[in-house]
């Protein structure tokens, strides 16, 4: 018989599938998803691998309910650092500053979300995106308002969404690619912005333009030069 590890059946589940999923983070962060097998997962929980299946269908299901559990709290803490009274673009600036720095250099949930969730089920990826709610929610009511406000454009619905999607995404990536993300933070999220908000339009000073070029140019190549 397994050992049991609480004094109730009830409580011992309870410890163990926590337990479980804490293993599984961290042995997503080291080995990474794809190469940490359900095996590895019972083996550091100290349970068997068929033991493993009365909690968890598969890895899928897995890390879903590793992202319901942890990405919520982690999410209130980022909204938490954009104070609720910045004007709308600057709350919208912020909040994707924020998001980026998560998904490019928190080591399990952001990387792994950005890099795993478009290979997960269709229902894990329902799970995931029902986890990332409210921050959703938070980037449609600072779009909102700064288009109340008179000081963003309104577009068809969705769209706007879409958009700041790809473009936190693709400077996420850039960081994750880089020698040096956290040096590269600051210039890669300011970059950012500044397409998001002014548009290709030039409309900055030179030595600026040329400075953000710069340091987008040497992330490209670090990245040509590490593939």
């Amino acid at each position: 018989m397994p050992r049991i590890r609480a004094a109730s059946i009830a409580e011992h589940k309870v410890i163990t599938r926590a337990l479980i999923l804490e293993m599984a983070q961290e042995l997503f962060a080291t080995w990474g998803y794809k190469d940490t097998s359900f095996g590895d997962i019972a083996a550091a929980a100290n349970i068997g691998r068929t033991t493993l299946y009365d909690y968890f269908v598969d890895k899928d299901d897995l890390l879903a309910s590793l992202v319901e559990e942890t990405l919520p709290p982690t999410i209130k803490a980022m909204v938490e650092k954009v104070p609720q009274d910045l004007h709308p673009t600057e709350r919208l600036r912020r909040l994707m500053a924020t998001t980026v720095e998560f998904v490019a250099l928190e080591p399990t949930l952001g990387q792994l979300l950005h890099r795993e969730v478009p290979k997960l089920s269709e229902s894990a990826q329902q799970r995931v995106a029902n986890a990332h709610q409210a921050l959703a929610r938070e980037f449609v009511d600072a779009y909102r308002a700064g288009v109340e406000a008179g000081a963003l454009k309104q577009l068809p619905p969705g769209l706007a969404g879409r958009f700041l999607n790809d473009m936190i995404m693709s400077a996420a990536q850039l960081l994750i690619d880089s020698d040096h993300p956290e040096e590269d933070l600051s210039s890669v999220t300011d970059a950012m912005s500044d397409l998001i908000f002014n548009g290709l339009t030039r409309r900055e000073p030179l030595r600026q333009a040329m400075t953000s070029a710069d340091t987008c140019g040497r992330l490209r190549s670090e990245r040509t030069d590490g593939h």
